[in-house]
């Protein structure tokens, strides 16, 4: 869970004080992205999953505005900003595919980041994108692993967030599973019913 808390940004920039920063899935990954984004005092954070419990906790946690539908995430960015859209989209969706990620780059105005933790489909990896607008916008696209974080300095300043209340971490737990249970507890994940199921060996 730590691990994950990071907000997913560039190591060069991460989202800074008074960006509009749009987060796409709001499961594990995602909903500390929107707690990163807090931390870092984001102006607006906008979370777009289609799983309305899961919006409600990024509420709680620091996302300013939620949707269910993509196209009305962009049409407030757009209205919100005045045109000038979002300078950050993170995606941490399930399976990342061409149609989130062209939702992410359109939603980012000049010298916008698009970060990228989800994987592309196994049979179908390849995504395409219109290379106008990249080159016109100066937009940039980064992929990232475990929050881009350094385990021995980020973990221990994680944990020291988390004391100060400064970063939730049991709200995210929504259901605890035995050992004998883990393929239920994948089913789940799957489904998209938990933001966080945690595997407890009670042996």
């Amino acid at each position: 869970m730590i691990g994950a808390t990071e907000h997913p940004g560039s190591g060069e920039k991460r989202s800074a004080a008074g960006e509009t920063v749009v987060v796409y899935g709001v499961g594990g990954v995602g909903i500390n992205a929107v707690q990163g984004a807090r931390c870092a005092g984001a102006a607006r954070i906008v979370a777009v999953d289609p799983v309305r419990f899961k919006l409600d906790l990024a509420e709680q946690l620091g996302a300013t505005h939620t949707f269910t539908d993509a196209a009305e995430a962009h049409a407030f960015v757009v209205e919100s900003t005045w045109g000038r859209l979002a300078d950050v989209a993170i995606c941490t969706v399930g399976v990342m595919d061409a149609e989130v990620m062209n939702q992410a780059v359109n939603i980012t105005g000049k010298r916008g980041r698009v970060v990228l933790t989800a994987m592309g489909k196994a049979d179908d990896p390849h995504i395409v994108l219109p290379g106008g607008p990249l080159l016109i916008f100066q937009r940039r696209i980064q992929g990232v692993l475990c929050g881009n974080t350094n385990p021995l300095y980020d973990i221990p300043r994680l944990l020291r967030l988390y004391r100060m209340g400064e970063i939730k971490l049991d709200e995210l737990i929504t259901r605890r599973y035995r050992l004998d249970q883990i393929n239920e507890g994948y089913q789940d994940l799957l489904d998209g019913k938990n933001m966080r199921g945690v595997i407890i060996d009670e042996d």
